[in-house]
């Protein structure tokens, strides 16, 4: 552990997560031998978890943690008795994770004791190995600066903290003190989205929208060394970090005016497809129509290389965030898509590809399917269920019955021609079955790509071959590049790629 010696306290640098697992188990234990021995119970809560002073009635913790978390983890551990809270915070999850992981863990314990002596006798020497034989190697230190270089130092030998942590320490120790309440409630608001927004994740996206591609290993030193040069208070960064974060979980939980952006931006996230982020972070200051574009356009670029050719997805990064930093440095909209278009595979790698679509992963082929049935309903009612209330089914079974395996299985199998969509799974027995049995549940199928399928008489490699040259023309069609792509590309036709 990493300390400074305050006037009345220990501040921890690192070491906090393992003191905190120690205070949960403790209060596990706790709990637990309050029916068995009163004595060991208020010993227990009183000398290692929170004392209580006899004249205010105040508790003084053993252990307080950050802002963020210190009141859950009193009222959910520190507490007696706790509280039943539902964690707000991805941190707050991993501790009531910990908490009902130790509550099973002795309950499973102590089931295996004869009698209550025996249980009490346990949990007494558990409690006394944790508190008399557990060593701890501690570095104190004169000075949070002191205690912030030896933090980074083991992070740099490998121990594996997160850039949240080493980001929060520094940004707060550099802060003037007015200034910290705001940087305390910013950093507040950011992790309280934890549980469905990374926020490592976001931090390097944020970065790459403003400064280009640079890998998770090295994005707390860029952060510092650029607050450091540029002499950026830790209040300005903190308060575009904040604004950014905003952006940022509008992109994943859309609530734009325009159906058609939060539609696309939907799909993104059905793809999986988050190298668009930081592009899309970066395009936020167009406006909507504008940003649509670079949406559409993103999806297109993704599509088309990710998921048909089949590109390192290094080198598709490569393209994504160059066009995210020339717009975060005021480039213009179209240049951003003539940027992407220059930085994709020829129109003729992209057609011979789509004529070997094959072995796409499970969001990609859902995806394909669902726009294209979606174009095949003319202008009719087009809402075709999302993820998970949609599933692929391969036509000729992955894992045919004994006797109905194709000598060219492997060939086939995992084409496109040779995939279709189902609203509901269907029984598994029918699902391996041969054709002339799966074509019947797949007739009752609403979807028309599924109908289209059972309308043949007979499913064989032909019948995929003709239906791959099918679907084929529809991808090209659907994820050729937009006008304005064009536009912007006969506009900046040499332009810098990535």
């Amino acid at each position: 552990m990493v300390r400074v010696d305050k006037a009345e306290r220990y501040e921890l640098l690192d070491g906090q997560q393992r003191l905190a697992t120690i205070v949960i188990l403790l209060s596990a234990i706790r709990d637990r031998l309050r029916p068995l021995n009163t004595k060991a119970y208020i010993k227990t809560q009183g000398r290692w978890i929170a004392e209580e002073d006899d004249l205010t009635g105040e508790s003084k913790y053993s252990l307080t943690l950050s802002t963020y978390d210190r009141d859950y983890f009193r009222r959910r551990i520190q507490n007696d008795p706790v509280e039943t809270l539902k964690p707000a915070t991805a941190s707050q999850t991993l501790i009531d994770a910990a908490r009902r992981k130790f509550d099973a863990e002795l309950t499973s314990e102590l089931d295996k004791q004869p009698d209550e002596k025996g249980r009490e006798q346990w949990l007494l020497l558990l409690r006394d190995v944790i508190m008399n034989h557990v060593t701890t190697v501690t570095v104190t230190c004169a000075s949070e600066q002191d205690a912030a270089s030896i933090f980074e130092t083991l992070n740099d030998r490998g121990l594996g903290l997160s850039t949240v942590d080493l980001l929060r320490n520094f940004v707060l120790r550099r802060a003037g003190e007015p200034d910290r309440d705001e940087i305390v409630s910013i950093w507040a608001d950011v992790l309280r989205e934890s549980n469905s927004v990374d926020v490592d994740e976001f931090l390097r996206h944020y970065w790459i929208s403003r400064h280009g591609d640079i890998k998770s290993q090295r994005l707390y030193r860029a952060i510092r060394k650029y607050m450091e040069d540029s002499g950026e208070s830790s209040l300005e960064f903190m308060r575009d970090l904040g604004s950014a974060h905003a952006a940022y979980v509008r992109l994943m939980r859309p609530d734009f005016a325009n159906d058609a952006t939060n539609e696309e931006l939907q799909n993104i996230a059905d793809l999986k497809a988050k190298m668009l982020y930081p592009f899309l972070l970066s395009g936020l200051t167009r406006d909507e129509e504008g940003f649509l574009s670079l949406v559409r356009a993103g999806i297109v670029f993704y599509v088309r290389e990710g998921i048909v050719v089949k590109r390192n997805s290094s080198q598709m990064e490569k393209v994504v965030f160059s066009a995210a930093r020339l717009m975060s440095e005021g480039g213009a909209t179209d240049k951003a898509l003539a940027l992407l278009h220059n930085g994709a595979s020829a129109d003729p790698v992209f057609d011979a590809a789509v004529r070997e679509l094959r072995n796409l992963d499970t969001s990609a082929a859902r995806y394909l399917l669902r726009e294209i049935e979606i174009s095949l309903r003319n202008g009719e009612e087009t809402d075709v269920a999302r993820p998970p209330k949609i599933h692929i089914e391969h036509i000729y079974p992955q894992k045919p019955k004994a006797g109905e395996r194709w000598s060219n299985h492997t060939d086939y199998v995992g084409k496109i021609g040779n995939l279709t969509l189902l609203a509901r799974r269907i029984n598994t027995a029918i699902k391996n079955s041969e054709f002339a049995v799966k074509r019947l549940e797949l007739a009752k199928s609403e979807i028309f790509l599924t109908r289209e399928v059972a309308a043949h008489g007979m499913w064989d490699a032909a019948a995929i071959d003709q239906r791959q040259d099918e679907l084929g023309k529809k991808v090209k069609s659907l994820w050729g590049w937009p006008p304005d792509v064009i536009e912007a590309v006969n506009k900046f036709p040499t332009h810098v790629e990535a």
